[in-house]
């Protein structure tokens, strides 16, 4: 026997399992094989879409990525299992011909084992080999059982982030529109009714995204249902009413820091997709429509001080959108209108 190919698959199959296990059963996100796989695929889309100008291309990032975690699990659990038989020239044999089996006869024979589909014509030799074909087949059995149902959840995860996305839109397409949809005329108290269930569905979704951080990957190309820019504008808009706005005409205090820390939730998941505070501060928000409508705004160098206690966040932020293939300017997103436009397809 090779015990180096015997050693090197045993090595290759475990770290395969525990990236398997780590991403898919753990709520701590993608393993460390995924994570990175993850992430090459969607810079490689990232720079396509720069050269071709064509967004559609980062719209099938996450099923692109998803499709070639569950090849590379399989893969790396094929080849694993099959170095574990090339290591003994002997370790198979053919029944029908009574001789030794090529390498390529042992990854065939490694295949179906896994897959569950049968022995054939080709046998285990040895009491060794023959209880190491039944561990292959309930290891494949239920590695790849996990493999294929870790699909359903991140599709129904995905959802629940659209829904989100599409909720914030609602609101107003930018910063002012949501506020200046929500003032009454005296205050911004009625933004409350829409911000406390909003609580819920994004800690919701920052689970989500701590458990399955392939939901990064999954892009919009509609800037109304583009979560990255609804949750900025969102985030945005917290800042402003908590520093931009007198006290006194501002939502509930309590609501939102609920929201803020919400958020703050989500964000603290991103540096698992590799993102993280760039050196660029976005700029602050220009609030003279909310001026022209008489709505009072404070400034000044105490306001500038707490903008600058916020510059990570916001630096991060940024990071996000530029990571998702917008820029910021593209925070002015659009809200849906009140008649359906239906674009024709050609």
């Amino acid at each position: 026997m090779n015990y180096f190919i015997f050693i090197l698959g045993v090595i290759l199959l475990v770290i395969t399992a525990t990236d398997l296990i780590n991403t898919s059963l753990s709520v701590r996100g993608a393993g460390f094989l995924t994570r990175r796989l993850s992430k090459s695929i969607w810079s490689a889309l990232l720079r396509i879409n720069k050269k071709m100008g064509r967004r559609k291309v980062l719209q099938f990032g996450g099923a692109i990525i998803l499709v070639s975690i569950l090849i590379n699990w399989l893969l790396l659990i094929w080849i694993s299992a099959s170095l574990l038989f090339i290591s003994e020239p002997k370790s198979l044999m053919n029944v029908e011909t009574n001789t030794t089996t090529t390498i390529v006869n042992k990854i065939f024979f490694t295949g179906y084992t896994l897959s569950t589909l049968g022995l054939g014509d080709i046998e285990p030799e040895g009491n060794f080999w023959d209880i190491l074909t039944a561990i292959l087949s309930f290891t494949g059995l239920i590695l790849i059982s996990i493999a294929i149902t870790y699909l359903i959840p991140v599709v129904s995860a995905e959802i629940t982030k659209r829904k989100i996305s599409v909720n914030i839109n609602t609101l107003g397409g930018s910063v002012q529109e949501i506020l200046l949809n929500y003032w009454n005329g005296s205050n911004f108290k009625e933004l409350e009714q829409p911000f406390i269930p909003l609580i819920d569905s994004i800690i919701l979704h920052a689970q989500n995204h701590k458990a399955y951080s392939v939901l990064h990957f999954f892009h919009s190309s509609d800037k109304k249902e583009a979560f990255v820019l609804n949750i900025t504008n969102l985030d945005e808009v917290i800042t402003v009413l908590l520093y931009n706005i007198p006290k006194d005409q501002q939502p509930s205090y309590n609501v939102l820091i609920r929201l803020r820390k919400a958020i703050s939730s989500y964000l603290v998941t991103l540096p698992a997709t590799f993102i993280t505070p760039g050196k660029k501060t976005p700029p602050i928000q220009l609030l003279t429509d909310l001026e022209n409508q008489g709505i009072p705004i404070l400034s000044g160098t105490a306001i500038d001080l707490e903008y600058m206690k916020l510059t990570t966040r916001r630096r991060l932020l940024l990071s996000l959108i530029n990571d998702d293939g917008w820029e910021w300017t593209d925070l002015q997103c659009g809200t849906y209108n009140h008649e359906i436009v239906i674009e024709q397809i050609s």
